[in-house]
């Protein structure tokens, strides 16, 4: 019974809705029939309107993210008119704003330089070039012409003693490489210089670098001698002669002689002369020359000349030109200049 009653209800709700909406309906509708749209729409002030809506508020309900997903980016820029948005940009203004310290700290210095080619950089500029002439003395020239003939006559030299054993010409060994033949090979004399770089020195640039030691000895020598006789006349004896100190003077000699081939080849492995020259003395093995080597090779260099030089004339016959003290020493002179620069010096000057 109960039920009966609340759906007698509920159907007299709807049929009470039902009359009021079909009410309204028939007053409503002749109402908008008879609204002309277009005058409603110009008397509204849309100034007013505008200015009534909360911008903020309105964009707070915006979904930028559903906004940016329906945009179709490539269709977009398909629309784009490049060269129109260029000719639109004032170059100097955008400079303007640009920070260079900004811009310079975010730079991965190190990564930009690991893309750098140097080589080809070299080869597409000058600088080989300028480098080149801005290092062309007249002292340098001449130390290029210099060595470089030197290690011809070295060929020569070494070249004869081989073919006295049966041997033809080759380029001398290194430490560390074989020697190699020369019989069906022409190279000119720089190209020639530039192989045998790190070779095996021959017995006349030994030689001659072995003079100009012996002259630097002596000059040093012989104006410190002046100097300690003039001192030793103003303070102790006016009659004072060193000359007349014939062992005190062979004595200060062959200690001055010794400290200065120790003291240069321990150091750097070079004495005066060998820098001229271009060698440069090292272990047996190729090392770096050790105190002990250049003190014990000292030692050992008066006993090269005993006997009409025997000692010296190994290196003649010896693929490693070596000579009697680098065998007591357990060391190797080799050729160590930058003849590749020499030859670009040269290659320069010629153009």
């Amino acid at each position: 019974m109960n039920d009966q009653r609340d759906n007698t209800a509920d159907d007299d709700k709807r049929s009470d809705g039902g009359l009021i909406g079909r009410v309204i309906g028939s007053v409503v509708a002749p109402v908008v029939d008879h609204v002309d749209v277009d005058e409603v729409v110009q008397r509204v002030d849309v100034a007013a309107l505008v200015d009534q809506i909360d911008v903020d508020q309105l964009l707070d309900r915006v979904d930028v993210d559903r906004v940016l997903d329906r945009v179709d980016v490539d269709h977009l820029l398909d629309r784009i008119d490049a060269n129109r948005l260029l000719d639109r940009v004032d170059p100097d203004r955008l400079l303007d704003r640009v920070d260079p310290d900004r811009l310079l700290d975010r730079v991965d210095v190190d990564r930009l330089l690991d893309r750098v080619d140097v080589n080809e950089l070299v080869e597409r500029t000058e600088i080989a070039t300028i480098i080149t002439r801005s290092t062309t003395g007249v002292f340098t020239q001449f130390l290029d012409v210099g060595r470089t003939q030197v290690i011809g006559l070295d060929q020569v030299t070494q070249g004869a003693a081989a073919r006295l054993r049966g041997r033809g010409r080759e380029i001398p060994p290194s430490p560390t490489r074989a020697a190699e033949s020369l019989d069906r090979v022409r190279l000119d004399p720089s190209d020639r210089a530039i192989r045998m770089q790190g070779r095996f020195a021959g017995s006349v640039s030994r030689f001659l670098a072995f003079m100009i030691d012996q002259f630097v000895i002596g000059v040093v020598f012989g104006v410190f001698a002046l100097l300690v006789q003039a001192a030793i006349r103003v303070v102790i004896d006016s009659t004072f002669e060193l000359d007349a100190e014939r062992t005190v003077m062979v004595i200060a000699y062959v200690t001055w002689a010794y400290i200065y081939y120790v003291g240069s080849l321990a150091g750097s492995g070079r004495t005066i002369g060998k820098a001229i020259l271009g060698l440069i003395v090292v272990e047996a093995n190729g090392d770096v020359l050790s105190g002990r080597s250049a003190a014990v090779r000292t030692l050992a260099f008066p006993l090269s000349f005993l006997v009409f030089g025997i000692g010296l004339l190994l290196g003649l016959f010896r693929r490693d030109r070596r000579e009697l003290h680098d065998l007591i020493g357990g060391t190797a002179v080799l050729y160590d200049w930058d003849a590749t620069t020499a030859k670009r010096r040269e290659e320069v000057l010629a153009s």
